[in-house]
């Protein structure tokens, strides 16, 4: 008896955002760009919660001033306390998260978590173009961190990211020992190297090695010996 395969899980995406006008240009984008792509909406953040506990999206696209359940008060306080919780949940598939909010520096309060998180994380401001949105979509599927300067509040190289390039450049260690010796997993580790590639400014060249050119930059600024 032939086996049949399983057909893959559609991929989805999550729009958070208490203001329709918000969604209706938001949702349209993000299907012209991603056609293949189911994208669901939420309008509050229990909602939000619901949605995503039932299909786990890959993408998360929310705005910071939610409110807890619709028709109640909008407040920054709780779209970070939602975001926190996510980021701490205990789900091996973390989603990539795209923050859309009129003022973003709430999220100075979750830049230690961020800068560790196992999904890509982005953030901007809603008055930016579209076309800035997806092209930080598409940075937070590839599990980068794109902050913007006034919600960095730590250097551009996060610790565990210069540990990295040490244990790999200086003791010559496998990818497969780095993980063992700092107690990570291969996707973190696999975005520790995301992160820092893009934040050394080293971009893909498929005549290129990006470990040398990662190695190249990273002495050239004096981080590794």
């Amino acid at each position: 008896m032939s086996q049949v395969n399983p057909q893959p899980q559609k991929q989805r995406f999550l729009v958070v955002d208490d203001h329709e006008a918000i969604l209706e240009g938001t949702v349209p984008a993000l299907k012209q760009q991603y056609p293949s792509v189911d994208v669901l909406t939420a309008q509050a953040c229990r909602t939000a919660q619901q949605l995503l506990e039932r299909f786990h999206p890959t993408l998360i696209v929310v705005d910071l001033s939610l409110p807890e359940v619709i028709g109640a008060t909008a407040s920054p306080e709780v779209g970070v306390r939602w975001l926190e919780a996510l980021m701490q949940c205990a789900s091996t598939q973390k989603p990539n998260i795209l923050v859309l909010s009129t003022n973003i520096k709430p999220l100075v309060r979750l830049t230690p978590m961020i800068n560790v998180y196992e999904g890509g994380f982005a953030a901007m401001d809603k008055s930016h173009p579209i076309r800035e949105m997806l092209k930080l979509a598409d940075l937070s599927l590839r599990g980068s961190i794109a902050l913007p300067p006034e919600v960095r509040s730590r250097p551009e190289l996060d610790s565990k990211w210069l540990e990295v390039l040490k244990l790999k450049f200086q003791q010559g260690l496998s990818d497969r020992a780095i993980r063992e010796r700092m107690g990570i997993g291969e996707r973190t580790l696999r975005n520790y190297w995301i992160r820092i590639q893009d934040a050394m400014g080293v971009v893909d060249d498929p005549d290129m090695d990006v470990r040398v050119q990662i190695e190249l930059a990273a002495r050239k600024d004096g981080l590794i010996h």
